[in-house]
């Protein structure tokens, strides 16, 4: 087994939603986001299947919103895995293409916001848990 397959087993400990929502991505210090989509999430991190993924070890600004959400989660993250697409290749689970993302920085009400979201069949324990 190799290192990447154990940090996507170590990542995925934790509770996890199937999600598919726009992320903003950019490395930290660039003022240029790129726009890429989740595939599943969790208070720790989530993965982006892209055929172009960014380096592992990458420091990113992370923006997105959860469905139904108002405010707009801004975070700190770091590509713990990366996974260039290969024409051909069998696609297995240490083959997707993408990245795993990793969140280094989440303020509280994010932080609750998301595992609100992810715990929760409905995305929500309270009608209001979205606005500010």
């Amino acid at each position: 087994m190799n290192d990447n397959f154990n940090l996507l087993h170590q990542v995925r400990k934790q509770q996890r939603r199937l999600i598919c929502i726009p992320v903003l991505l950019s490395a930290q210090g660039a003022n240029k986001f790129k726009i890429d989509y989740t595939t599943d999430m969790s208070v720790g991190g989530f993965l982006i299947q892209t055929e172009s993924p960014m380096e592992k070890g990458t420091i990113l600004d992370v923006r997105f919103r959860l469905p139904g959400a108002i405010k707009l989660i801004e975070a700190k993250g770091e590509v713990i895995w990366s996974h260039k697409y290969t024409p051909g290749s069998e696609l297995t689970q240490e083959t997707l293409p993408g990245m795993g993302i990793k969140f280094l920085e989440l303020d509280d009400q994010s932080r609750h916001y998301l595992v609100s979201y992810i715990e929760n069949e409905k995305g929500s324990t309270e009608e209001d848990i979205f606005v500010d």
